[in-house]
């Protein structure tokens, strides 16, 4: 699709909204105590995410440990994502309102001097975990206003496995009808209850024209089949921003096509072997994977103040080896092995040539 401005996305959110987005990974290099960013290494995988058909990318997420970094940390991956050759693909920024106000103005004026057209916000984590939804939305107001200020369009992001509380739909309602407001795009939700998240953002008349974005991947197949039940003219609400895509890119894209054909139960089954993934990169079924694994197995590096052990870059390998569909290894082994030379290329390769 063409490229949509900023204002292109503030005008129709539901039209022009990406369908899919990847939480993108961080490549990194160096030793501990602290690894740095590979911006070499940066630029090769999202150009090779945008060869292999992502719409959209969202830098500064959890998945690339972006609530870990430094505000001069995170400067630096905006810096060097802007340079990658990607094309009209779409590029966004999530923010954190519990940095000094001072350096998030200078990551929004940033992030518009470098093209980037949206900008996330989720709730800061300096708020006490019984936060009414009126703090809550006084927390997020000020990115909020700035970015749109700048002429960004805005999304707003809850994720309370980084947060530490959800944003709730009261306060999203709150911030959509204050100030800045007009240039909300779209509500990301990674939380673990669909019930009591996802839907009730899609049940919410006052955001009836904002997009919904799951976040959480195993609810993927769900909220896309709920998206045009909840839009009186029967458009899709929904959309995704997803970490797993950025090591499942060409089984998202496959996902995406079979949901446009209207193809339910390939979406379910394809879907059921992304969560598989999903599946073995958790310690705890209620809190996200630590997809940071499977950056890894891609060869773009550790985590920035971890390691990943063998045990569990092999508990990833032999779940995707074990699933029971051809077509599902073949896809993600390609995912898996986009830039083709990590190191487990070959055995990645083996599943897929």
């Amino acid at each position: 699709m063409p490229q949509a401005s900023a204002a292109k996305l503030i005008a129709d959110p539901l039209g022009a909204y990406p369908a899919a987005t990847v939480a993108c990974f961080d490549p990194t290099t160096g030793p501990l105590p602290r690894r740095r960013l590979d911006r070499e290494r940066n630029s090769a995988f999202l150009e090779a995410l945008a060869k292999a058909g992502a719409e959209a990318v969202l830098i500064g997420a959890s998945t690339g440990w972006g609530h870990a970094r430094t505000t001069d940390e995170l400067a630096q991956w905006f810096r060097s994502s802007a340079e990658a050759r990607v094309g009209d693909m779409v590029k966004m920024v999530l923010l954190r309102p519990e940095d000094r106000r001072q350096a998030a103005s200078e990551l929004i004026a940033l992030a518009a001097e470098l093209g980037y057209q949206v900008v996330f916000v989720r709730p800061g984590t300096d708020l006490a975990r019984d936060a009414s939804a009126e703090r809550v939305a006084q927390n997020m107001q000020p990115i909020v206003e700035e970015a749109a200020a700048a002429g960004l369009a805005v999304g707003l992001y809850s994720i309370p496995d980084v947060s530490g509380l959800p944003m709730p739909v009261e306060a999203a309602v709150r911030l959509v009808e204050g100030s800045g407001g007009e240039s909300i795009v779209a509500v990301k939700v990674t939380e673990a209850d669909y019930e009591q998240s996802t839907l009730r953002f899609l049940q919410e008349k006052r955001l009836a024209h904002l997009k919904i974005v799951q976040g959480w991947d195993p609810h993927l197949a769900r909220a896309l089949a709920d998206g045009p039940r909840y839009d009186a003219r029967g458009k899709q609400r929904c959309g995704i921003t997803s970490g797993p895509m950025s090591l499942a890119v060409f089984q998202y894209t496959h996902i995406l096509a079979a949901t446009e054909r209207g193809d339910g139960e390939e979406v379910d089954q394809a879907q059921a072997a992304v969560t598989a993934l999903f599946a073995s990169m958790q310690d705890d079924p209620r809190k996200f994977a630590d997809l940071q694994r499977a950056k890894y197995v891609m060869g773009l590096g550790h985590p920035l103040t971890a390691e990943v052990a063998t045990t569990q870059a092999e508990r990833l390998l032999s779940a995707l080896e074990s699933l029971s569909r051809k077509a599902d290894r073949a896809r993600l082994a390609r995912s898996l092995d986009l830039l083709g030379d990590g190191p487990f290329h070959e055995r990645l390769a083996r599943l897929y040539d």
